[in-house]
């Protein structure tokens, strides 16, 4: 039985995702035991890192014309080298040790993270990045942290992404109200699959621990700051991270692509 984290790596014109997975990679090292890791990278985007085990590269690039790039992350199921995976995004740090984890993790086909957190760490449900959720009852699965085995059921359901994003233009049109994303994105396209083999939500498992700090200024609402990033002035001690004077011990999604020099 092998664990591990595995998570996708495309660089655009903006971001060097390629960076950023070295430091996912470090910070997973650093603080746990069970870390093995895997990247998912295409042509453009291949790199080479002590902390990185494995690194993956695309044999079909789904996503090579857009910016965006969402559209690989239904081949997390087939491409990952473990019997049972935590897939996460590049622009991620791990805080502590999550090594019991798999523990939980392992008794269920798939788990999501259900809401985020904000920097205080208060559960977030009713964001206002989540209209689209709302209005078509989608449950509020956070794609950038999502467990899974292999198992039949993980299976379906990454089937099921599969089908939707390679459908897009008619999914957007016929099964979802007031949708304009050109392209999907993977939290969509993650809760209208989980909705269609689940519609009541009466299977979903929602782990209080199981949820990230997501570091979008619509989350932590600090409205009287015109700089959230630079008013709540991340500070890294080693592998320490403190977040509006406050030390995280959750994983910190930090979404501003220039703080991973921080």
């Amino acid at each position: 039985m092998s664990k591990g984290f595995l998570w996708f790596a495309q660089n655009n014109n903006l971001t060097d995702y390629a960076k950023l997975s070295v430091e996912l990679a470090k910070s997973i090292k650093n603080n746990t035991k069970n870390n093995s890791t895997c990247v998912v990278v295409d042509q453009n985007s291949i790199f080479k890192s002590e902390h990185v085990d494995k690194i993956i590269i695309l044999k079909e690039d789904d996503s090579a014309s857009d910016q965006n790039k969402f559209a690989n992350e239904h081949k997390a199921f087939y491409l990952s080298p473990f019997t049972h995976t935590i897939k996460l995004e590049a622009d991620m740090l791990w805080t502590h040790n999550t090594d019991w984890w798999w523990h939980h993790l392992c008794q269920h086909d798939l788990v999501f993270a259900i809401n985020c957190m904000n920097y205080k760490g208060d559960i977030v449900k009713d964001s206002i990045y989540r209209r689209l959720f709302r209005i078509n009852y989608l449950a509020d699965i956070y794609s950038g942290m999502t467990y899974f085995r292999r198992s039949k059921k993980a299976e379906h359901f990454f089937k099921l992404c599969c089908l939707l994003i390679k459908n897009w233009g008619m999914v957007r049109e016929s099964m979802l109200k007031n949708c304009h994303d050109q392209y999907p994105t993977t939290d969509v396209v993650y809760a209208l699959a989980h909705r269609i083999m689940d519609p009541m939500n009466k299977n979903i498992i929602n782990f209080d621990w199981f949820k990230f700090i997501h570091n979008k200024p619509g989350i932590n609402n600090i409205h009287f700051a015109l700089d959230q990033y630079n008013y709540l002035n991340p500070v890294r001690l080693t592998d320490r991270i403190y977040l509006g004077g406050r030390r995280l011990d959750r994983i910190w999604h930090y979404h501003n692509k220039k703080l991973w020099k921080f």
